[in-house]
């Protein structure tokens, strides 16, 4: 677990718990109007509020996928109940399985629906113990949503046909500080690893596709407490946690153009969006090609 320093962390002086003025989805500069957008593990916990947030941002269609089926659509909804403006589409998806995520996309293309907006939030957290005890197939588990699935979702809605040219995709990846602090996350070492591996596919796949072409930025929703956290023994007292709407509304902002300078960067929902959109720390993200991005930088 990890303790309650390591959580504090940040690269800006101002460290976030809630939302804040400028990753409002109410401004007009992160309007989703007219916009698709599709999340991934949207039925509850983190998804479910940026389901939210992105329906408060005037979201045309909003696609929410689970792999349970009564439980998305309960979530659907309860959405278009409190959001009518937009279409609110509850359907079952397992990203594991490549024969689901194949009936999504041509479910989809069915219904005539362009995803603008990818949000991979859907994840598996594993028994928290040694990768050995785990075992091969154990970790294989968490490769196969946390990587695999990632990328069976990220190719099909790059090549999804109907594109209009000229207008940016966006991919919004949900990891974890597992993924780069083993130290504060040394219980959660395969969780870790297969979100390292994600967030590094997302990295090397930016590497590869213009901002303008398909935005992709990964973040750290932080401490947010969910059904999730107690399923793997985490206690809601353990730790003073984040707003849940703040990685929601962060989302509606890393998928609009104001965050193309962190195409293929790593950051957390708690730092602050100007401080890093300006001075010497944009400066640094600038002109620094590793600054954060995975790998063994010095060598």
């Amino acid at each position: 677990m990890a303790d309650v320093e390591a959580i504090k962390f940040s690269i800006t002086n101002a460290f976030h718990k809630k939302p804040y003025p400028s990753i409002s989805p109410l401004r007009p500069e992160l309007s989703k109007a007219g916009k698709s957008i599709l999340i991934t593990g949207g039925g509850g916990g983190i998804g479910f509020h940026i389901a939210k947030a992105f329906s408060q941002a005037s979201a045309a269609t909003l696609v929410i996928v689970g792999r349970r089926e009564d439980f998305i659509k309960q979530s659907a909804a309860k959405l278009g109940q409190e959001f009518p403006k937009s279409q609110v589409l509850g359907l079952r998806c397992d990203i594991a399985k490549s024969s689901d995520v194949e009936t999504l996309w041509a479910d989809l293309k069915t219904r005539g629906i362009f995803i603008d907006v990818l949000v991979l939030n859907a994840t598996i957290a594993p028994p928290m113990m040694p990768l050995l005890e785990l075992g091969t197939k154990g970790i294989m588990e968490s490769y196969n949503v946390n990587l695999v699935g990632n990328l069976d979702m990220t190719e099909r809605f790059y090549k999804q046909e109907g594109s209009s040219e000229g207008v940016t995709k966006y991919v919004v990846h949900l990891s974890s500080v597992a993924a780069h602090n083993f130290a504060t996350a040394e219980k959660m070492l395969v969780y870790g690893l297969s979100k390292n591996a994600g967030a590094l596919a997302m990295q090397l796949i930016a590497q590869d596709t213009k901002p303008e072409v398909m935005q992709i930025v990964t973040f750290n929703p932080g401490p947010v407490w969910t059904p999730g956290s107690s399923s793997i023994g985490i206690p809601k007292s353990a730790y003073d946690w984040n707003d849940a709407d703040l990685p929601g509304q962060f989302a509606v902002w890393a998928a609009s153009p104001e965050a193309a300078f962190l195409h293929g960067r790593f950051v957390w929902n708690e730092w602050d969006v100007d401080e890093m959109k300006s001075g010497n720390l944009r400066k640094k993200i600038d002109e620094n090609p590793t600054y954060l991005r995975i790998g063994v930088h010095g060598i």
